[in-house]
């Protein structure tokens, strides 16, 4: 039988030592909405909350990951580069991912010449 979110938070919640009522209360949620996510879905805002406040990711809880490590933003480069779009205009929106598509090309043309000078480098040295 496959694990459901809600076997994944009260397995993580057992771990911690904390009652899911207590998971609901810091996690501002109403008392019993974790239940509720037995047959549906949270939002993604709280199944962050509750993800946070178990020390795990959200993929863990989701059953698409079977580590139940905290994802470290520093490690992980799709986090590092997470843009808010929320405060761009919707009419700015295709500028301002055009403009980091150049700034992604120049920084992988940059890395490239930078490569390809520290063979030339090594092969002079030797």
């Amino acid at each position: 039988m496959e694990e459901t979110l809600l076997d994944r938070i009260k397995y993580l919640a057992k771990e911690k030592e904390l009652s899911l009522s207590q998971i609901e209360k810091d996690a501002n949620l109403a008392k019993t909405s974790i239940y509720t996510w037995k047959n549906k879905t949270p939002n993604a805002k709280n199944l962050e909350k509750v993800a946070n406040i178990l020390d795990t990711n959200t993929d863990y809880l989701l059953g698409r990951s079977n580590d139940p490590s905290p994802i470290d933003e520093e490690d992980d480069p799709s986090m590092f580069f997470r843009i808010d779009m929320r405060n761009v205009p919707e009419e700015d929106r295709d500028e301002f991912k055009a403009q980091l598509t150049l700034l992604k090309d120049f920084a992988f043309k940059q890395i490239e010449e930078a490569r390809k000078e520290q063979e030339k480098e090594d092969k002079d040295t030797k």
